[in-house]
């Protein structure tokens, strides 16, 4: 069983260092064969690691400009956000230069990522409210 900091570690290591080196055979390690990806909108998805990791290779072309970006856990959630000012919209979508990314992991394994817009709904589906307020 992995704890807390195992999945912050794991999303730290084996997800965003792994895609600042382009080293998408680690990360597709970490993924589930059926991981599921649900985008930012309901029609954004990827239902297996084949279409994920088509999307990440997609998305990696280009450079996101990242200014901040926070992780918190909880149980077996990772909640990973992201503010960019390249991040304004995404398929319509406006982002206001943040997005969040909640992983839920199994034994250290991604088995599904889902977006969303604003820090606070993230939380919520993560069950993370209380933890992500700091002093």
């Amino acid at each position: 069983m992995t704890t807390l900091e195992d999945n912050i570690k794991i999303i730290l290591a084996d997800w965003l260092d792994a895609l600042r080196r382009h080293d998408f055979d680690a990360i597709e390690r970490r993924m589930a064969p059926d991981v599921f990806w649900q985008g930012i909108r309901e029609d954004f998805v990827c239902a297996d690691r084949s279409e994920a990791m088509e999307l990440l290779r997609e998305q990696q072309r280009e450079e996101h400009g990242v200014e901040a970006l926070e992780l918190v856990a909880a149980e077996e959630k990772v909640v990973l956000g992201v503010r960019s000012t390249q991040l304004q919209e995404v398929g319509g979508v406006p982002l206001g230069g943040q997005i969040f990314q909640v992983f839920t992991l199994r034994d250290g394994i991604i088995v599904r990522v889902d977006e969303y817009e604003r820090r606070g709904e993230a939380l919520a589906a993560a069950d993370t409210e209380d933890r992500g307020d700091w002093r």
